[in-house]
């Protein structure tokens, strides 16, 4: 407990306190509740402490640092050119006045700031690292990296400036030398979840020649802590197992007509391992692998052979849960079915009492091939005494379907579903929740919303949006909840209403929201072309591969709109008439061939367009990642409404609206292109630039047209 202290007596009868220990006291206090996220209660102390010490630099500079660090980026500016001009031989402070003039976008003066920051102290390395900051907004790209390198010089353990070096390098697709500086960043800050969603971003399209140990093992890492959403990392892994020689060795054999070639289970990896129990695998020669080796698992229980499986329970329990993941894809024999069915017989009557339970062993490759949950009584089953390798997969395929059919009942419907193609795509979803995820990724520190459209957007000029500091989110259509369980961790202060057409989704959705601890989020059903009913309004919507599924997504469009307040911003996404090329070739020939979206259908198909590729080539239709799990597939080459769009009708719409374009999100090789092909937009919204440029390069947008607008008042 802290002392009390005593009154010192004086000529005046009271207390008198040192003026300079009540400011550190005040700063400190301050201090204390930035580390502790009271926001609120900090910019109270620091506008008090400016009061009490009108002419103490530190005041202002405490207030200045709390409004830009709760996106109050204006009100910070007078604040932190009030403590320059009590103290102008302080470096810190024209350090910090520099960042915010940075991060509102007035860089011609931040760089100012941060040279008289460097010029009062030349051996800050953080003015050095500030500095170049400012410099690689100003696109003065090699002074940025030497700005850089002098920060590192000056402090070779200044992991934040080993990041930004490596977030530079990765800008401009110097991949080898970013991944090099982030490595390096993370081993001085290991816990920082930013460097590490950097890192997984900036290697997950990296491929190799060799296997670097380091890089093998944080990819497993990244994977299994998902410092990312494991679906971005999928292909990289499987890259890098197949570089392994101990497991490359048994991928390769299974392309060999001698099943005995891959009779060999793999070594304990643990890339393998969180691969397997996280994302589907998409790669074509693991899936062949990894279907042999379920086969030849199967054939030795039929045949009591067990011994190897049996040894083996964590790779048969991830494998029973990749085979779950990915909805059971992989390609079945009719003699594989004949002998699953018959131990399906014989767990339904172990489960029944008749019969005793199979072994560890044997409940896992059945649950290979089934979902344990399509049993009837298959929750007897988790309360047996298994192994954990066993309880892991029996949480996975009973206990989660069973809590989300409990929680469908907690999920209230706000508008009704009656319209055709609402009706038919909400039936679609329902018996394929798409998409299928196991890992929430690492929550970044969330941030105001102005301040992260400043950073998408640098060079765009972004209204105030009223509510900033707690604004009211929609999400339109959010599937199994990855998305929206972004945005609540995203943006600081913001309540997410999320609503979707699918029961089934929405259940996934919560049940996921209860497993990462988010409050702020709340699911309804709902069907988009009804929202003009629901007395509400938003200061952000997003709707991201959604309206093309509508029968006119127009007239979804302007029920969005009209549910958004002015200044309100938009992030929609929509499929390329372009990109999509191959797509609508693939479900044309699909089509005339007679296939259906069952799930037999759609195994055969993918194989049916397999060897269609081998001679005209159906290009991303069978290489999108979408290509490699059940419901995903569906979605991709069977839906049952799709429409596509064209870069003309999406300007005219906006234009008819009175929206602002603010961008599109591009990943950081199609930014340097289009930057290199029009050097002049330096914003990136030219649409007469985008059309050419995707003339030019079709494949551009196959991922979406994925872009933000603003609603002026």
């Amino acid at each position: 407990m802290a002392r009390k202290s005593r009154k010192q007596p004086s000529t005046t009868g009271k207390a008198r306190t040192h003026p300079r220990a009540s400011a550190q006291a005040h700063i400190q206090s301050i201090v204390t509740s930035m580390n502790h996220a009271q926001w609120e209660t900090a910019a109270a102390q620091a506008l008090a402490m400016t009061r009490l010490f009108p002419s103490h630099p530190y005041a202002w500079t405490m207030l200045g640092i709390v409004y830009a660090q709760t996106g109050r980026l204006p009100e910070s500016l007078p604040a932190l050119q009030q403590a320059v001009a009590l103290n102008p031989e302080d470096a810190g402070m024209h350090n910090n006045l520099g960042n915010a003039q940075r991060q509102l976008g007035r860089l011609a003066e931040a760089e100012v700031s941060c040279r008289k920051a460097v010029e009062l102290s030349p051996g800050y390395a953080d003015a050095h690292n500030n500095l170049a900051n400012v410099l690689q907004e100003l696109g003065r790209l090699p002074e940025a990296k030497a700005a850089y390198r002098q920060a590192i010089a000056l402090n070779p353990e200044f992991a934040m400036a080993y990041g930004n070096l490596g977030r530079l390098y990765r800008a401009q697709g110097e991949l080898a030398d970013a991944e090099s500086c982030l490595r390096r960043a993370l081993k001085l800050n290991p816990a920082d979840h930013e460097l590490k969603s950097l890192y997984a971003q900036c290697i997950s399209t990296m491929r190799f020649e060799r296997i670097h140990p380091e890089i093998y093992a944080l990819t497993a890492q990244a994977l299994a802590e998902a410092w990312t959403r494991p679906s971005e990392l999928s292909g990289l892994a499987c890259h890098l197992i197949t570089l392994n020689p101990d497991i490359g060795m048994l991928i390769r054999a299974a392309h060999t007509a001698d099943p005995a070639a891959t009779m060999a289970l793999p070594p304990d990896d643990a890339l393998l391992q969180a691969l397997l129990v996280s994302v589907p695998v998409y790669d074509d020669d693991v899936e062949r692998w990894l279907t042999r080796v379920r086969r030849q698992l199967l054939q030795h229980m039929a045949g009591a052979e067990e011994g190897t499986a049996a040894g083996r329970l964590a790779f048969l329990s991830a494998l029973a849960q990749q085979c779950f993941i990915n909805e059971y894809l992989f390609a079945c024999s009719a003699d594989e079915l004949q002998i699953v069915s018959r131990l399906q017989a014989e767990l339904a009557e172990a489960i029944a009492g008749g019969a005793a339970m199979p072994t560890p062993a044997q409940l896992l490759v059945v649950a290979c091939y089934i979902p344990l949950a399509s049993m009837a009584g298959a929750e007897a089953l988790l309360a047996q005494a298994w192994p954990d390798e066993v309880r892991t997969v029996c949480s996975m395929q009973i206990a989660e379907p069973l809590q989300e059919g409990a929680l469908k009942a907690s999920i209230p419907s706000i508008t009704s579903i009656d319209h055709g193609v609402s009706l038919e795509v909400q039936h679609q979803y329902e018996e394929n929740p798409y998409p299928r995820w196991v890992r929430t990724p690492l929550a970044l520190p969330p941030v105001a919303l102005d301040t992260y459209l400043q950073q998408l957007f640098p060079h765009m000029d972004i209204a105030p949006v009223e509510h900033i500091q707690q604004p009211d989110i929609l999400v339109a259509g959010c599937g199994t909840g990855q998305h929206p369980i972004q945005s609540a961790q995203l943006i600081r202060g913001g309540h997410v209403l999320a609503i979707d057409l699918s029961l089934a989704s929405l259940a996934y959705a919560k049940r996921k929201t209860i497993e990462a601890g988010i409050a702020n989020i709340e699911y309804a059903q709902a069907d988009i072309l009804k929202l003009g009913s629901m007395e509400r309004s938003f200061d952000l919507i997003e709707s991201c591969g959604v309206l093309h599924h509508l029968e006119n997504p127009f007239d979804g469009w302007r029920q969005l709109v009209a549910l958004l307040r002015p200044n309100g911003l938009m992030r929609l996404a929509f499929y390329s008439e372009t990109a999509r090329r191959h797509v609508v070739r693939a479900r044309e020939l699909l089509s005339s061939e007679g296939f259906a979206s069952t799930p037999e259908d759609i195994r055969r198909a993918r194989h049916y367009l397999k060897e269609v590729d081998r001679s005209d080539t159906l290009g991303c239709a069978v290489r999108s990642t979408d290509f490699y799990s059940l419901s995903a597939c569906r979605d991709l080459l069977f839906h049952v409404q799709e429409h596509r769009m064209t870069l003309d009708v999406i300007e005219h719409f906006i234009n008819e609206q009175g929206l602002t374009f603010l961008g599109f999100e591009l990943d950081p090789p199609v930014a340097r292109a289009y930057q290199a092909r029009f050097p002049e937009d330096r914003a990136l919204i030219s649409f007469e630039n985008w059309k050419q440029f995707e003339q030019e390069n079709p494949d551009t947008f196959f991922g979406m047209y994925e872009f933000w607008l603003q609603k002026r008042a």
